[in-house]
């Protein structure tokens, strides 16, 4: 190694002639420049380590360039006007979104006070729109359809009569959750023209659906309480209204009306607040320029508002400043580049041949550093190198036997897992998982995983996972996934790797528990009905019957009534005919009740012949009625088995829940007596007993 660096050699070694030579030109070097340019006699003696020969050039150069700075600074604004400008739009956004809740506000209010005063049969109703002056001015046209979406009456009227719209998505929702609602845009069906649409339900006094009431108006409108357009931030910032789907209402380009919003992956700021988020930042406008953009929600109407504003705006108050502190730093860096290069050359002399030997290191041409220099750091270095280089090669062969061992683990394990960074993005996965859900990391981005969550359990899963990455917890959750043209069910189990106490990332195992959740739900659904009618059992009754008690004593205003039957003359279709002739008399049967009532009623056979019937919101009187027609047609069923004919009876009690009746066993009591008193006073009958003419017969 001592043969790598050629040793100096001493002054006692050297000729007197050499000598002399060598003082005077030491002297002459001296009095050019007192640092003795490429003389290690004085620097080692002056600077005797590289901090200081380092401290020395690298303070007089950032001394001029700080004081410069200083003198600058008031100029560097850049940061400070993206602030404030992001501000500004946030305090922009914030007015445009409240002055369109106030609108859609005042709209639903206005069309919730007009909807009790009208009815889908009233012959003046063309009339009565006609009079809403104040509504006219808020909306393009008023219109009332029916319950099936038929044009009943508007006004200004229909040119062809109006269109039915019993198959567009606004009216659908409307009719299945009957609350006011603001449709996503659409096309007229007679004009063509993009609109949207407030509604408000037609309800009659019991809540039935009778109609919708709605106030449309055009996108393409100036004065639209929507248009947006001639809403302008600066010289070039602007406003844009899209729904939470991502459709767009609004924007100074017209062409963009009904487009849909590009992908997270053009406009990730966008993306988000399509998800609810609100705030502001940097990022591309839907052209794809450079720009600052601010969101806000307008729930009512679930709407998002966007306020724009082109970078090229926000720098223009800064060129200057960017023109004068270019012409700054180059006179600054004329005057200062050639000072530090002397220095630093001076300076770093030594260090170039540290560097030269450790890259002969890295090639292998040497295993180690030995360093002839005076400077005290430069060995310590080349000590601590030594040691370092030992233990990075010692590292680096541990490293990557357990880098093998785990890419072996997670390419031969049966479960699907997966890895991801601290920000929730996969950057692993295993071919069980790719095998298992489809998907290929090589070719789809993290973001494609959550769209392939189903649509219902994507917001639980988006809402577990951002919780899982803010608090490090484990995690274990279910949900549906689609693959391809099926949907399977998975549980995943996420877990956060720490090394020392700092979080390196996420390790998820994910299984296919598709055929578990089947026989899970399976088995829930037998546990609770009768295998033989397909009704509730005794036990689901029993649950149902507690759920309805429970949410009438919270709701006052409810009714729920029930009706009990036993089947008369029912027991010599068993006795002539057999027990399999029964069952399917009973079946029958539990299929002529459940198509006799409502979807939400619950129809449950309780044992043997004895059925009940469940009807919440439903009064007493309306509950006979339908005690009535079942016994008809109970009694009108014509039963044929083994050569013999049979015909069977009901005899039904009908009660209703009163107010004083803490759970429903007081309820099932008056239903089973009256039940009791219509076999008795003959069979085939309908006896009504409630809590009052109960008393009253007693």
């Amino acid at each position: 190694m001592s043969a790598m660096v050629e040793k100096p050699r001493s002054r006692a070694d050297a000729p007197p002639a050499t000598r002399c030579c060598r003082w005077r030109r030491w002297n002459a070097m001296i009095r050019v420049n007192p640092l003795a340019i490429g003389g290690w006699p004085l620097a080692g003696w002056w600077l005797p380590t590289l901090r200081s020969r380092l401290l020395l050039g690298v303070s007089l150069g950032w001394l001029m360039l700080v004081a410069t700075l200083l003198l600058y600074s008031h100029l560097s604004g850049g940061t400070l006007a993206k602030r404030e400008n992001l501000t500004h739009l946030e305090y922009e956004a914030d007015l445009v979104a409240q002055q369109l809740r106030r609108s859609i506000q005042e709209r639903q209010n206005a069309l919730a006070r007009l909807e009790p005063s009208l009815s889908v049969d009233d012959p003046d109703l063309v009339t009565r729109l006609q009079a809403q002056e104040g509504l006219l001015s808020l909306f393009d046209r008023l219109m009332v359809f029916d319950a099936e979406g038929e044009p009943v009456a508007a006004w200004p009227p229909f040119e062809l009569g109006g269109p039915t719209i019993a198959d567009r998505d606004y009216f659908r929702y409307v009719r299945g959750i009957r609350r006011p609602h603001v449709s996503e845009p659409y096309e007229g069906g007679e004009t063509g023209v993009p609109q949207i649409m407030v509604i408000e339900p037609l309800l009659d006094d019991e809540g039935r659906f009778l109609g919708i009431l709605g106030g449309n108006s055009s996108l393409r409108d100036g004065d639209a309480f929507i248009n947006l357009r001639s809403l302008r931030i600066g010289a070039q910032g602007y406003v844009m209204l899209a729904t939470s789907r991502g459709q767009v209402i609004s924007h100074p380009d017209s062409g963009w009306i009904m487009q849909w919003v590009p992908g997270a992956e053009r406009v990730p700021l966008m993306d988000r607040a399509l998800y609810g988020w609100e705030g502001s930042g940097m990022g591309e406008e839907l052209g794809g320029e450079p720009a600052l953009m601010a969101f806000r929600q307008i729930w009512p109407a679930d709407w998002v508002v966007g306020a724009f504003l082109p970078m090229s705006q926000v720098r223009a108050p800064i060129q200057r400043y960017a023109t004068e502190l270019r012409w700054v730093g180059l006179a600054t860096m004329a005057f200062m580049l050639p000072l530090l290069w002397w220095l630093l050359g001076l300076g770093l002399a030594p260090l170039h041949r540290l560097e030269r030997l450790i890259e002969r290191i890295g090639r292998g041409d040497v295993e180690s550093l030995a360093v002839d220099t005076s400077l005290g750091e430069l060995r310590q270095v080349a000590k601590a190198f030594d040691r370092l280089d030992a233990q990075r090669r010692d590292a680096l062969a541990a490293r990557e036997a357990r880098e093998a061992f785990l890419q072996a683990v997670l390419e031969s394990s049966p479960v699907g897992m997966f890895l991801a960074d601290m920000t929730g993005r996969m950057n692993y996965i295993n071919p069980a998982l790719e095998s298992l859900s489809g998907f290929d990391l090589a070719t789809s981005r993290t973001s494609e995983w959550v769209r392939r969550v189903h649509v219902d359990d994507r917001p639980a899963f988006i809402e577990n996972w951002r919780a899982m990455l803010q608090s490090g917890e484990e995690r274990r959750q279910q949900y549906r996934f689609l693959r391809g043209d099926q949907s399977l069910w998975l549980e995943m189990q996420v877990s956060q790797v720490q090394l020392d106490e700092a979080a390196l990332g996420f390790v998820g195992m994910i299984q296919d528990i598709t055929e578990r959740h089947e026989r899970e739900t399976r088995q829930r659904w037998e546990a609770e009905h009768d295998l033989l009618t397909g009704c509730l059992n005794r036990r689901g009754f029993e649950n149902r019957l507690e759920e309805a008690c429970s949410l009438h004593r919270r709701k006052s205003d409810k009714v729920l009534s029930l009706i009990m039957m036993d089947l008369d003359h029912f027991k010599p279709v068993n006795d002539t005919a057999g027990h399999a002739a029964g069952d399917e008399l009973l079946r029958r049967i539990g299929q002529l009740l459940q198509d006799a009532v409502r979807q939400r009623d619950a129809v449950a056979r309780l044992g043997g012949d004895e059925f009940a019937l469940l009807l919440p919101g439903c009064p007493l009187d309306q509950a006979a009625d339908i005690a009535e027609r079942i016994r008809e047609r109970i009694e009108q069923i014509e039963f044929r088995a083994e050569g013999h004919g049979f015909r069977v009876t009901a005899s039904i009690g009908v009660s209703r829940l009163d107010e004083e009746d803490r759970d429903g066993g007081p309820l099932v009591k008056r239903a089973d007596r009256a039940s009791y008193r219509a076999k008795h006073r003959g069979r085939n009958q309908v006896v009504i007993q409630d809590g009052v003419r109960a008393a009253a017969e007693t």
